[in-house]
């Protein structure tokens, strides 16, 4: 709009210098005007038809660095774009904070060009670019011409690594024995004992503990033990009814802590993620830092932090689902009862959101703001690597990817 009133007042100037002094001059530098403006128009109109976009972007970047990104267009024609413009949308999937990168660029006919950006997010989760399109402007940037992209692609912010003590989960503490036999339920395995008591009404015959039953001068049973696959199942929801960035972070931080510490203390435990192809929620061991980067990845990947809360249920639906001694399930809605739908038999930990902090035998609050401080959290400090581990009581809030254009 700028460069059209400026033209539109030169060309009112020049028109007005030859009414008024009739001079030839005048005259032909506003043909000559003229004739270019047009010629402009018609060359900007034609450029730009044929190109192709591309974004260039690491597939992950650590919550809080820099990272560097770039756009590729690849020019067919042979007509070049003198003044090309555009916005890059991004979008945080699992905060929903969103803002836009404007690039400005140039393409020489038959030719590649690249714009690079930097961009930093201090917000974790999976950040969805997109280019939807741009403008061919003319020389004299009089008129702008829409141009079609419809690119976009995705990219994960991981969080800080960080640990946690996961003995205030459990006051009995994850046996590395509970992998092959629960001992907090029966089941139908005769290879092991799980526990001898009376006879009650309805057991089976079959149960009777004949040897002891005649020492004892009384009918004693033989509960068989339950076989469980794995020690823990870690899962965790980062839905909510309402929009809260922080608390949808705050359930990610919470439970790659709890992930990477079961993996320091080779605990075994599985975690369940999204398979990108299938759709469907895929039991993952963890039991190398590798195993827990990859699961980390494909949680942010596919995790959305708007919505009920669905994974337990579907984790339910598969019907030869595995068993598990103990599940954590870490949800950041007060309201959330999904672990309710869990087996009773199993030791089941939930960890969510509340007012005030506390910890209710297997149940155990945390606060929006002081979840570090009260699940005992701690991150590596970039500063010394990450052999060394220290307290971050402060985070910047504001998840803004900044960008710098080059």
């Amino acid at each position: 709009m700028k460069n059209r009133v400026i033209w539109l007042l030169w060309l009112f100037c020049i028109a007005g210098a030859a009414v008024i002094t009739g001079e030839y001059l005048f005259v032909c530098v506003l043909a000559a005007t003229g004739v270019l403006m047009i010629v402009s128009c018609i060359y900007g109109a034609f450029s730009g038809r044929k190109t192709e976009e591309q974004f260039v972007l690491p597939e992950k970047a650590e919550q809080g660095t820099a990272f560097q990104g770039k756009m590729k267009f690849t020019n067919q024609s042979f007509w070049p774009v003198f003044c090309g413009s555009g916005s890059i949308c991004w979008e945080n999937r699992l905060t929903g904070e969103k803002d836009n990168i404007k690039i400005d660029f140039s393409m020489r006919g038959k030719k590649e060009e690249q714009v690079s950006f930097q961009g930093k997010s201090d917000s974790c989760g999976c950040i969805k670019f997109s280019f939807t399109d741009w403008k061919a402007e003319d020389l004299f940037r009089i008129l702008a011409f829409r141009r079609k992209a419809d690119l976009d692609r995705e990219m994960v912010v991981m969080p800080v690594r960080s640990h946690m003590d996961i003995g205030i989960l459990s006051r009995e503490g994850f046996d590395m024995e509970s992998f092959k036999y629960s001992k907090d339920r029966p089941g139908d395995d005769p290879g092991e004992t799980y526990d001898i008591r009376e006879y009650r009404s309805g057991d089976s015959i079959r149960q009777i503990h004949w040897k002891l039953s005649g020492k004892l001068d009384k009918v004693m049973i033989r509960e068989k033990s339950y076989p469980v696959d794995e020690a823990v199942l870690i899962l965790a929801d980062p839905c909510l009814e309402e929009s809260s960035p922080a608390v949808s972070e705050a359930v990610v931080e919470i439970y790659g802590a709890v992930l990477c510490s079961f993996t320091e203390q080779k605990i075994p435990c599985q975690t369940a993620v999204y398979d990108p192809v299938s759709g469907q929620l895929c039991l993952e061991k963890v039991e190398t830092l590798q195993d827990y980067e990859s699961v980390l990845y494909q949680f942010l990947r596919h995790s959305s932090g708007f919505g009920a809360p669905t994974v337990i249920r579907d984790y339910l639906k598969n019907p030869g689902q595995k068993t598990f001694a103990a599940y954590i399930y870490i949800t950041g809605n007060p309201d959330d009862r999904e672990s309710d739908l869990l087996p009773k038999e199993a030791q089941i930990v939930t960890l969510h959101r509340g007012e005030s902090a506390a910890h209710n035998g297997n149940e155990i609050i945390f606060t929006e703001k002081n979840y570090r401080q009260e699940l005992g959290i701690k991150t590596t400090d970039r500063r010394s690597g990450y052999g060394a581990m220290g307290n971050r009581d402060k985070k910047e809030k504001d998840g803004k990817i900044r960008p710098e254009n080059t």
